[in-house]
């Protein structure tokens, strides 16, 4: 065990999950950890059964998307002639706020080309 009591394989649950499992581990009955947690029976078991299921590692994406799409199609927009006042119409936001959206897309897109 860790110093603060998590399980070093039980890193990938939810707080509620490591708490049922400490429990139970403990000794408390799950019916009782059930009527703690103002879950039922079956929701505990559900969540001990779940719970000792190995875990997968989340992979990062093949093709991971350095812009948000809200930035992408700013920046198309942008591109094709629209005005800051014609994309906030779109968007119900100032045109202040499509600058920004606009101006930090293209840091984000200089910060990945001086990366490569």
């Amino acid at each position: 065990m860790m110093g603060n009591g998590v399980v070093t394989g039980d890193a990938h649950l939810r707080p509620l999950e490591r708490r049922v499992r400490r429990l139970v581990a403990a000794g408390v009955d799950p019916a009782e950890v059930a009527w703690r947690f103002r879950r039922s029976r079956r929701s505990v078991n559900q969540i001990l059964e779940l719970g000792s299921r190995p875990h997968r590692e989340a992979r990062p994406s093949a093709n991971p998307q350095v812009l948000r799409p809200l930035e992408r199609r700013i920046l198309a927009w942008r591109e094709a002639g629209a005005s800051y006042a014609e994309i906030g119409a779109r968007f119900r936001r100032s045109p202040q706020f499509v600058r920004r959206v606009e101006d930090l897309a293209r840091a984000k897109l200089a910060r990945v080309e001086k990366d490569d």
